[in-house]
């Protein structure tokens, strides 16, 4: 390939290992490409099916190559040798004075470890106040990923950028290679290294022709064996031509998120998986991203935190920008967050003293019913991202209720699914009514949010007055009845009720078969109707109150006739179960609903200032 064909429009990544590797090369490429532009050119990155293609918008131009200042993507990290006492680069041969007075080429781990330590401390010691007040020390933002690469996969990450800083001296040559490699499918390694070899000769220098390939970057690849002849060889590091390596730890810091999983020293690395992302709105959304997602947790529960917290980071920005073309860019019209982002792949590394072992490689989808038509909208699916980052963050992964719990709305996020849904609201259900409190419930506006993206026909049911009144009932008769019966709201109601305790899993249970579940609803109505009589005949003889603060609606004939009707027009009695239950047990943030009489079964009744006061304290 001629250096003049390789100035072009696109540029183009195989997709060699079905992993998150060929990402990392994708996102690293475009870094590259983007520094190369200086701003001069819009870079995007697409998702091709069999290769992965970054586009330049103007062309890239011969002069913009020769004039660019040497720049890195990655980093060395400077270690403390214990044994000798004496900090070092790991891995090279490079001396700490020779890359001392360059700004971001080589980073001091001991130190941003010291850093990253008083900065928390700070804010343990200052408590909520931190967010006003000015930290002594920033920790670095790529502190985790340090601790990721220190102590396994040091000696890779360091090599891989020491190659690339050798280079600084013949620099336009050196991205030439990186254009040729990437002007062409397949792309050229062989053609790019050769090149290389000879700028190298020609000036003198000392090239690395392939370095060890780390399984941190590379998840599907381990120890092996690759020789040319049938000779012993005892299984070891696999290697790669070292632009390939370098190329993945420029991804991974520009791309890659990781985490220790809460109370061990296991791993998890998510990569951005591209559909059409332009590179400006990618370092936007990195930022807000890497600023929402603190702290930690389960495996299961960083999964589904990872994919919440990115699609807020998205909302966020148009929500800043205020721009309908950006609402459009990143989300469009039918794809919804999937225009720009699939979702994210990612690896589990279990720790085995040390080294890891990679256990599980798996891609974790954004929620699909994300899918903002217009600016206003953006308020709302931030609000119910908000209610679902509170539930996941409230579940505990090592019980196994809510383990099962959190698997279950993992699944629901990665499908665009009405019934994962309902199995995850089903479980919910009986999970929200504690000993001694309520678990953070979903709301019925929120709910409604997200059914009118998984499944707009359904909006029929959900908004017919007997099945709201229905829910009602299922609400008033449970997470209602708990929340008035919990010591601090004793006293406050003229009334109480029995709570229905496993009233959800039961409709549930008989909702297989629709004669079953007409009659398990049925008794429900009767008892409950009999006890809010009871409860006013009662009231009233005691006090001549008829209208006592807490009394509930009664559910009436036409209520029945509708849920009924709705039975026979759909032909799904689990579907109608599954959507009274979640809707039963989801909060309308509207406590205290008072009897209003048959004519008047609505839920939209009037709350007093005491009601809003105990709406304050309950949130």
């Amino acid at each position: 390939m001629t250096t003049s064909s390789i100035y072009r429009h696109e540029y183009y990544v195989e997709k060699r290992t079905g992993s998150f590797a060929d990402n990392l090369v994708t996102f690293g490429l475009a870094y590259i490409l983007d520094s190369i532009a200086n701003r001069q050119a819009q870079v995007t990155i697409k998702d091709a099916g069999p290769h992965f293609t970054v586009s330049c918008e103007p062309p890239l131009q011969a002069n913009w190559v020769t004039n660019c200042q040497f720049f890195t993507g990655a980093f060395m990290l400077i270690t403390l040798d214990r044994k000798k006492n004496q900090k070092l680069i790991k891995g090279t041969d490079i001396p700490i004075t020779d890359v001392a007075a360059m700004s971001g080429i080589a980073l001091d781990y001991e130190q941003e470890k010291k850093n990253n330590a008083q900065y928390w401390e700070w804010r343990k010691r200052v408590g909520n106040q931190w967010q006003t007040m000015q930290p002594p020390v920033e920790p670095h933002p790529d502190w985790e990923l340090f601790r990721a690469i220190n102590p396994s996969a040091l000696q890779a990450n360091n090599s891989a950028a020491a190659e690339w800083w050798r280079g600084r001296t013949k620099f336009a040559e050196l991205l030439k290679m990186v254009l040729m490699y990437a002007s062409q499918l397949p792309n050229d390694e062989v053609g790019a290294a050769r090149y290389w070899i000879e700028v190298c000769k020609q000036y003198n220098l000392s090239p690395k022709k392939e370095i060890t390939a780390s399984q941190l970057t590379n998840p599907t690849q381990g120890k092996g064996i690759a020789t040319t002849k049938a000779v012993f060889a005892s299984p070891g590091n696999l290697k790669q031509f070292w632009l390939i390596e370098y190329l993945k730890w420029v991804g991974l810091r520009w791309a890659g998120f990781t985490r220790l999983i809460k109370n061990s020293k296991d791993r998890k690395v998510y990569v951005l998986a591209p559909h059409h992302l332009d590179w400006e709105h990618h370092l936007e959304i990195r930022e807000r991203f890497h600023t929402l997602m603190i702290g930690s947790g389960g495996a299961i529960q960083l999964d589904a935190l990872v994919a919440l917290h990115y699609t807020k980071a998205m909302l966020d920005y148009v929500h800043v920008t205020q721009q309908n073309s950006l609402l459009n860019s990143l989300f469009g019209s039918s794809h919804g967050v999937n225009k720009a982002v699939y979702g994210l792949d990612s690896a589990y590394y279990k720790d085995l003293g040390q080294s890891a072992a990679m256990m599980n490689i798996a891609r974790i989808g954004l929620p699909t019913w994300v899918q903002p038509q217009q600016l206003a909208d953006i308020a709302r699916y931030k609000a119910v991202l908000d209610e679902h980052i509170l539930i996941v963050r409230s579940l505990d992964e090592n019980k196994g209720e809510e383990y099962e719990l959190l698997r279950l709305y993992r699944d629901f996020l990665s499908a665009r699914d009405l019934y994962a849904l309902l199995a995850f609201t089903d479980a919910y259900a009986g999970f929200v009514i504690q000993r001694d409190k309520l678990a953070p419930q979903l709301t019925v506006q929120n709910l409604e949010v997200i059914m009118s993206s998984l499944a707009p026909p359904l909006s029929k049911i959900t908004q017919s007055r007997g099945f709201r009144n229905l829910a009602y009932a299922i609400r008033m008769a449970t997470v209602e009845a708990h929340r008035r019966n919990l010591k601090r709201n004793q006293g406050k109601y003229d009334i109480s009720y029995e709570v229905r305790y496993g009233l959800g899993q039961e409709l549930l249970r008989k909702a297989a078969y629709r004669n079953e579940f007409i009659i398990a609803l049925s008794e429900f109505i009767h008892d409950y109707n009999a006890e809010n009589a009871r409860k006013r005949e009662r009231q009233e003889r005691e006090s001549g109150n008829d209208r006592p603060r807490g009394s509930r609606s009664d559910v009436s004939i036409h209520d029945i006739d509708d849920i009924l009707a709705l039975m026979d027009e759909y032909g799904d009695p689990q579907m109608i179960a599954s959507l009274l239950v979640a809707y039963g047990y989801a909060s309308t943030y509207q406590r205290d609903e008072t009897y209003a009489g048959l004519e008047e079964t609505d839920e939209s009744v009037s709350v007093d200032d005491s009601d809003v006061q105990d709406i304050e304290e309950e949130e």
